[in-house]
């Protein structure tokens, strides 16, 4: 049935909360601005106000970690008081508020998070996305964390193996291995090399979404 244009308008008008983080619907974020936030690079889709953006790599030993880990982790700092509007190629969009909690979030998974957040960098050789790694940030502190995922975000409890490219994060407590299953691709329809997957281990949880990201032709 056709909706006229001032039922759009209305339906998908602009969402206005007292939070600084909202869902403007289930696949965009919502960022009230007042002084600086950082986010993933190339996730950006509109703003209004005064924002400025720029590449961050939030110190030498993060810089330096950028570098040797090359595009897989780009975040960019957006700064000024206005609306910021963000998404990830359609993907479902989860706010989270930490309160002194620390999180492991996969790299293309995260979003954005609050200045009040301490951040550090690091890697998983070999796991997920083609074998290439994932790109991990430890989140620690207080504030909000946006985090993007293809579906619902599941919680499983460790110790648990997961398919590296399911993986969305994971909690303080926790611990992931990599490990290399040869038979499990017979199962999976692939034709040759080794299925990597990640053994986690320890007191936690591990988010994961009802999707591998290579589905999604994601590289």
């Amino acid at each position: 049935m056709a909706e006229t244009l001032q039922q759009l308008l209305d339906q998908a008008g602009e969402v206005e909360a007292a939070e600084s983080f909202v869902k403007q619907n289930s696949r965009a974020l919502k960022i009230h601005v007042t002084d600086r936030v950082y986010c993933r690079a190339g996730s950006m889709v509109a703003y209004q106000g005064e924002i400025k953006f720029r590449s961050t790599a939030g110190g030498v030993g993060k810089w330096f970690k950028q570098k040797m880990t090359g595009e897989g982790f780009p975040l960019m700092e957006a700064t000024g008081r206005g609306d910021l509007f963000l998404a990830d190629d359609a993907a479902e969009v989860t706010i989270l508020k930490l309160e002194g909690e620390t999180l492991f979030v996969e790299g293309r998974h995260l979003l954005a998070f609050e200045k009040t957040i301490a951040w550090d960098i690091s890697m998983i050789r070999g796991a997920g996305i083609a074998s290439g790694g994932l790109f991990t940030c430890k989140l620690t502190g207080s504030g909000y964390v946006a985090i993007s995922s293809h579906g619902e975000p599941i919680a499983l409890e460790a110790p648990v193996v997961v398919d590296p490219n399911a993986v969305i994060g994971w909690t303080s407590g926790v611990s992931p291995q990599l490990k290399a299953d040869i038979n499990l691709k017979t199962l999976l329809g692939r034709s040759s090399g080794e299925t990597f997957q990640l053994n986690f281990t320890g007191t936690g949880k591990v988010l994961i979404q009802p999707a591998e990201l290579t589905s999604f032709g994601k590289k």
